[in-house]
């Protein structure tokens, strides 16, 4: 016999068999459990459950405590809740992205406004993400937008920065020489703090007089890091700046040189930059998905960029990365987990579904191993926040999910 009651009622023996909140409102694995503590009352209670359904036997009385000791009754879970995230996961990534836009906000003042870079602070930040990605370099497939902060140029350039890092620990270099990548990744851009604002930060595509404007941060930035006192600012970090709108067929700018005229590291990092200018967010478009993003460098740039660094990319970030929400042909939804070959981001895919058929909310969500994403399997990729679903609830399902079968 099945019954409601106020949480308030629960005792322990009691069989849970439903909330009055779906799980995706919840920080429960399953809504199927018995009571065996009061902490567990008091977990449901800072869920912000109110009412619960109950199942009783119809002739036997509610199990003792006593009784509960032991392994749960066939057919229940125990209560479960989020793990601690394993570092580092999308909060770790999501805090390292946060911190380095603060720091480049602050250094591009500095730089606007009293002509100096904190670069001992700037270089300190890089390292100490490298060591982060050194402890797990599959961790920079969990960036993610970021929308707290409004400008663009910081988090497009904290976010190139990340991806640099990892690039360069991918190809096994030195400790020394990522941190050089990723300190002229993080300041490529910096000739922009010399651009007007409203040009900067227009809700629009620019016009033709306005881009003539934007062209001249290459040549800015690198006045500007030219003139710093360390040594890899002022060299290699300089020379990126000024080359990194270079292009293979010569219609970058601001030499119009080809792609054997310029640093190696340069041509890795225009590959980045494009690649996380395309597939964030802007005032005034939708980024894209990154299956579309590597497509078009593979295909539209093939005579822009180098294509090896294209693949290198894609196999570093995968065509669907971890944590991308994908739509199969079944019209299920899910969200990717992991891949067997982890690596280059191919084999078998690991998927949390969330929904079924038709989009309908799963009343639990469910893994499932799926072989080849390929485009007849997976029809179309979405946003979080398309789905309904807050940063905070997709780092809840990331960190639950290898507990969910």
């Amino acid at each position: 016999m099945r019954r409601t009651i106020p949480v308030d009622k629960l005792t322990i023996g009691m069989k849970v068999v439903g909330m009055d909140k779906s799980w995706l409102e919840t920080s429960f694995l399953s809504h199927t459990f018995t009571i065996r503590s009061e902490q567990d009352i008091d977990r449901l209670k800072n869920n912000g459950v109110s009412k619960v359904t109950v199942e009783e036997p119809e002739s036997s009385p509610v199990e003792t405590p006593e009784e509960l000791s032991g392994p749960a009754a066939s057919g229940e879970e125990p209560l479960a809740e989020i793990p601690e995230i394993s570092s580092p996961g999308i909060r770790e990534v999501r805090t390292l992205q946060k911190e380095t836009v603060r720091l480049l906000q602050k250094a591009f003042e500095q730089s606007r406004l009293k002509n100096a870079l904190p670069t001992a602070e700037l270089r300190k930040h890089v390292r100490e993400t490298v060591s982060t990605l050194l402890e797990n370099p599959h961790a920079i497939s969990l960036l993610s937008d970021i929308h707290e902060n409004d400008d663009e140029t910081y988090v497009h350039s904290a976010n190139t920065m990340i991806l640099a890092a990892g690039f360069a620990i991918r190809h096994q270099m030195e400790e020394g020489d990522s941190v050089r990548w990723g300190l002229a990744a993080l300041l490529h851009d910096i000739g922009k703090t010399q651009i007007p604002q409203e040009i900067l930060k227009k809700p629009g595509p620019l016009n033709t007089i306005e881009w003539e404007v934007m062209h001249r941060h290459p040549q800015l930035g690198f006045q500007i890091l030219r003139k710093n006192d360390d040594p890899d600012v002022r060299g290699l970090a300089a020379q990126v700046a000024v080359e990194h709108h270079e292009r293979q067929n010569g219609t970058g700018y601001p030499h119009k040189l080809g792609l054997d005229q310029i640093h190696p590291v340069s041509r890795s990092l225009m590959v980045l930059d494009i690649y996380e200018a395309l597939t964030a967010d802007r005032v005034y478009r939708e980024g894209l998905p990154p299956r579309k993003v590597i497509q078009y460098l593979l295909e539209g740039h093939r005579d822009k960029v180098a294509m090896s660094i294209t693949l290198e990319l894609a196999a570093m970030l995968g065509i669907y990365p971890i944590g991308t929400f994908v739509g199969t042909n079944k019209g299920e939804i899910g969200i990717i987990l992991d891949y067997s070959d982890r690596e280059n981001h191919r084999g078998d895919a690991k998927i949390l579904f969330l929904f079924g058929q038709d989009r309908t909310l799963l009343a639990k969500p469910q893994t499932r191993i799926v072989s080849g994403l390929d485009p007849e399997k997976i029809v179309r990729t979405y946003d979080h926040r398309e789905l309904g679903f807050s940063p905070e609830q997709v780092e809840m399902l990331m960190s639950t999910a290898q507990k969910i079968t």
